[in-house]
C-alpha cells in the first residue's frame, strides 16, 4: 500500500475504478439494513406506471455507497491518513437496476491546506453505467493527512 500525503496530491488527476454489478440481493441487504421499501424499489407494478423506472431500481444512496468503495480502493487506501469529511452536490441522474455495472471516474477537483495537519481535498465522482449514461454525480470532500515535517 502506498502512503501517499496531501502534499502528493495534484489537482487535475483521475481515477478510474473497477466495474461492479448491482444485484437484487444488493438491494433487498439495503432495504434491510435501512428500510428505505419505498415502491420504486420493491413494486413492479407500482414501476409500470411511473413515468421515470422501467422496474425497482437501487437506492441512490446504496449507488452513492458503491462509489464511496470505488474512492477507497482508488485513493483513499493510498493515503497515510485520511478522514470522510462528507458528500456535496450529490444528484441521482438516472436509475440504476439489478443487473447493472456501474464504475467510477474520479478526479481530484480541489487541495486545500486546512491545518498544520490537514489538508483538505475535493475529489469530483462521476458514476456510469454499463452503457456509458452517467447515473450519479458526487463531489466526495475528505481530509488527507499532511506529511510530518522532517
Amino acid at each position: 500500500m502506498k502512503q501517499l500525503y496531501f502534499e502528493d496530491l495534484v489537482v487535475g488527476a483521475e481515477y478510474t475504478s473497477r466495474g461492479r454489478t448491482i444485484t437484487d440481493a444488493d438491494i433487498r441487504l439495503f432495504i434491510g439494513a435501512t428500510g428505505d421499501d419505498h415502491p420504486h424499489h420493491t413494486d413492479a407494478e407500482y414501476c409500470k406506471n411511473h413515468p421515470v423506472f422501467e422496474r425497482p431500481c437501487a437506492q441512490g444512496v446504496l449507488v452513492l455507497s458503491v462509489s464511496d468503495t470505488f474512492f477507497a480502493y482508488e485513493i483513499g487506501f493510498n493515503l497515510a491518513h485520511s478522514l470522510n469529511y462528507g458528500h456535496d452536490k450529490i444528484r441521482y441522474l438516472l436509475p440504476v437496476y439489478d443487473g447493472d455495472t456501474v464504475h467510477s471516474v474520479m478526479r481530484i477537483a480541489a487541495c486545500e491546506p486546512k491545518d498544520a495537519t490537514w489538508g483538505r481535498v475535493v475529489v469530483e465522482c462521476n458514476v456510469h453505467n454499463q452503457k456509458g449514461q452517467l447515473v450519479l454525480v458526487n463531489h466526495q470532500v475528505i481530509l488527507a493527512g499532511r506529511r510530518p515535517a522532517a
